[in-house]
């Protein structure tokens, strides 16, 4: 009988151990995961952004007397809004932190399509990998880009 307690204390002491070692893995996939999933959420607001920002040049951009695309300032400023707030007035926060309508670039490539680019700082929510044995701390932000063409209607 006395066997079986001592096992059952040395069993105790060996989970708890195992936790320990293990603790810091199961935190860093944790973390890892919620920062992809922070970075895909932004990246999806972004491209669903352009979308729209495109969809709205596209049906405003064509002169229909000349059969030409026009984008005049106005257009190409309240396109740059739409991406960056939502709206085409410019009011509000913008849909992801940090963004300004100067990462907004509206062209036409030809004669009848449209392009609205977008690039985006991506601010992760953890910051920077701490260094280790002396080296510099890496940073996780990077560069994001969309760029939607469509034809001018």
């Amino acid at each position: 009988m006395d066997a079986l307690i001592k096992t059952e204390r040395k069993q105790k002491g060996i989970a708890t151990l195992e936790f320990w070692l293990t603790a810091p893995f199961l935190l860093l996939i944790v973390f890892a995961v919620s920062e992809l999933g922070w970075a895909f959420s932004q990246y999806h607001t972004m491209t669903r952004a352009t979308r729209d920002g495109a969809r709205h040049v596209s049906s405003s951009a064509m002169n229909g007397s000349i059969g030409l695309i026009l984008l005049d300032s106005n257009l190409v400023q309240q396109t740059s809004n739409l991406v960056v707030f939502g709206n085409t007035l410019g009011a509000g926060e913008p849909l992801l932190p940090g963004w300004s309508t100067s990462d907004i670039s509206v062209t036409s490539p030809d004669a009848a399509h449209v392009t609205v680019s977008a690039t985006y700082s991506y601010i992760p929510l953890i910051g920077q990998i701490p260094a280790f044995y002396g080296g510099e701390p890496i940073s996780m932000a990077f560069e994001m880009q969309s760029t939607v063409q469509m034809r001018a209607l």
